[in-house]
C-alpha cells in the first residue's frame, strides 16, 4: 500500500507514477479509456490520479462481468416517467358467487396489469369466496391484512392463529399475519359469499414474508357500521359532503387526534399476550398507546362504507390509490351507476368523457388510480358501495393526494353527452364486462370505452 500523502504537500514525481500505475489497472482497457474520456465529470471534480479504484489483482473478472451485467443505465428525463401498462377498469360479476360449487373466484387481472403472480392491482387482491350451506373452504395468503367483508349469509372462520371468529351479512373480519389456513364455514341453513381482500400482490413484488402481527385481528359489525352511518346522515351540512360514508380503521391506526366510534379497551401488542393480560406495552399505559395515524383499516388497506341516496349523486373525487368497489346493494330496476374518467370538464365539475360502469348487488368494478370518478342514483332506493384500496399505503407514505371537485349548482345526475356509437352504448348502460360463464375461475372482460379513452384504460 502507498503512504498517504498529507495534504499540504504536493505529491511527488514517483507518487504521480505510482498513480498512473493504479489508473491503469482499471478493471478493463474500456473501463480506462472511458474514465479518461469522462474525466471532467467525476464528484468533486477530482483529478483522475485521486480517484479511488480497484487494481487489476483485486478483481474477480467472472464475478465484475455477471455483476456488471445486470446493472442498466437511463437518461434520466426520458425515463423518469417510464411507460407501464395502464391499470383497467374492469367488472367481477355478482353472478360468479351466487351460484355452483363451494370455491374461491379470484379477480385476477394480472395480466392486464403485467404482474406474474396473481392480483387485481399492483398491491392488492380480490376474491369472491362461495361457500355453499354446511360446507368448508379453505383459504391462505402471503399478506400483512386480509379483509372478509360478508355480502350474505352467516358462518364462521377459524384458524390456528387466530381462533374462531363468526360472522353474519354485513360484518367486516379484518385479520392480519396469519401462516395456519384460514377455514371457512357457512352455516347449514344457507349459502354464504364473501368479499375477500389482501396485500399479498404487494408483499410478492418485494419478495417478503410477513414476520409478525401488526395489527390485533378485528370484526366490525354490521349493525356498528349502519349507526354510525344514520348518525353522521343527520349531522348538519351532511348533504354537501363529497362522500356519505364512514372509514374503517382499527386500534392499529388510529391516532392522538382521533375518537374511535368503538375503541379496543386493550392496548396492541403483537402475538396478543401482553394485550391480553392488560399489561403495559413498551413502557406505555393504555391511555396511550397510539396508532399509525392513517385512520385506515389496516396500515396497507383501506374501506369506506359509503350510502348514495335515492335520486342523488356524489361529486367527483380521486386519488392515487386503485380502488375495487364492491356494489353492496343496487335496486334491481338499474339506474345506479359510476362515471370515471383521467380529467374533469370544463366546468370542473363533471368527469370529461366519462366510462360508466352499473351497479349490481354483490358485483366489483375498478377504479383506476388517479381518475375522477362520481356516483349517481336514479333509483327510488339507497345504493351502497364499499370500496378497498391499498390507501393505509399511499395514506402513510402522504401520498395519497385525494382531491374533491367542487359542487354543481344543480343537484343533478351528470349526463352523458354522446359521442357515437361507443359514448351511445355507454350513456345506455351497455359498458359492462361479459360474464364468465365457467363457473369456476373469472376472467373480466375490459369495459368498452370509447375510442378516445382507449388508451387510457
Amino acid at each position: 500500500m502507498e503512504p498517504t500523502v498529507a495534504a499540504s504537500e504536493p505529491p511527488t514525481k514517483k507518487q504521480k507514477a505510482n498513480s498512473s500505475v493504479a489508473i491503469s489497472r482499471l478493471r478493463s482497457r474500456e473501463q480506462l479509456r472511458v474514465s479518461k474520456g469522462i474525466s471532467k465529470l467525476r464528484p468533486g471534480n477530482m483529478p483522475i490520479s485521486e480517484v479511488p479504484c480497484q487494481l487489476a489483482d483485486e478483481v474477480n473478472e467472472a464475478k465484475e462481468s455477471s455483476l456488471c451485467q445486470e446493472g442498466r443505465i437511463y437518461e434520466y428525463t426520458s425515463a423518469a416517467n417510464p411507460a407501464m401498462k395502464n391499470i383497467p377498469v374492469m367488472f367481477h360479476p355478482a353472478e360468479q358467487h351466487q351460484s355452483g360449487p363451494t370455491r374461491v373466484i379470484p379477480f385476477d387481472l394480472s395480466k392486464n396489469i403485467g404482474v406474474p403472480y396473481p392480483a387485481s392491482s399492483p398491491n392488492l387482491m380480490a376474491s369472491f369466496l362461495r361457500i355453499c350451506k354446511g360446507e368448508q373452504l379453505g383459504t391462505t395468503a402471503r399478506a400483512t391484512s386480509q379483509a372478509f367483508y360478508v355480502i350474505t349469509g352467516k358462518g364462521c372462520s377459524q384458524s390456528e392463529s387466530h381462533g374462531s371468529i363468526p360472522w353474519a351479512m354485513g360484518d367486516m373480519v379484518v385479520l392480519p399475519r396469519c401462516p395456519s389456513e384460514v377455514q371457512h364455514t357457512s352455516d347449514a341453513s344457507v349459502d354464504s359469499a364473501l368479499y375477500w381482500v389482501t396485500d399479498e400482490p404487494l408483499l410478492r413484488y418485494l419478495g417478503v414474508s410477513p414476520t409478525e402481527e401488526i395489527f390485533r385481528p378485528t370484526v366490525i359489525r354490521r349493525e356498528q357500521m349502519l349507526r354510525e352511518v344514520e348518525r353522521i346522515s343527520h349531522e348538519e351540512g351532511s348533504e354537501h359532503r363529497n362522500r356519505m360514508g364512514i372509514l374503517l380503521g382499527t386500534r392499529a391506526t388510529e391516532g392522538p387526534s382521533c375518537a374511535p366510534y368503538f375503541p379496543m379497551r386493550k392496548p396492541f401488542s403483537p402475538g396478543g399476550a401482553a394485550a391480553e393480560a392488560g399489561a403495559e406495552v413498551e413502557g406505555k399505559a393504555e391511555e396511550e398507546v397510539e396508532g399509525s395515524g392513517t385512520l385506515t383499516l389496516t396500515p396497507t388497506l383501506w374501506s369506506l362504507l359509503n350510502v348514495l341516496p335515492a335520486h342523488d349523486h356524489q361529486q367527483p373525487h380521486r386519488h392515487n390509490s386503485v380502488a375495487l368497489d364492491l356494489a353492496v346493494y343496487a335496486a334491481p330496476s338499474g339506474g345506479v351507476y359510476t362515471l370515471m374518467g383521467p380529467e374533469l370538464d370544463e366546468t370542473g365539475t363533471r368527469v370529461k368523457d366519462p366510462i360508466r360502469c352499473d351497479w349490481a348487488t354483490g358485483a366489483v368494478f375498478l377504479t383506476p388510480p388517479g381518475w375522477w370518478h362520481s356516483h349517481h342514483n336514479e333509483s327510488d332506493e339507497k345504493a351502497w358501495v364499499l370500496p378497498m384500496q391499498d390507501a393505509g399505503l399511499f395514506t402513510y407514505q402522504r401520498t395519497l393526494d385525494i382531491r374533491f371537485a367542487p359542487a354543481m349548482a344543480e343537484a343533478t345526475p351528470v349526463a352523458v353527452q354522446p359521442k357515437g356509437a361507443a359514448a351511445d352504448e355507454i350513456a345506455a348502460g351497455k359498458a359492462t364486462a361479459a360474464l364468465n360463464t365457467d363457473g369456476v375461475v373469472a376472467e373480466p372482460s375490459e369495459v368498452h370505452v370509447p375510442v378516445e379513452l382507449e388508451t387510457c384504460g
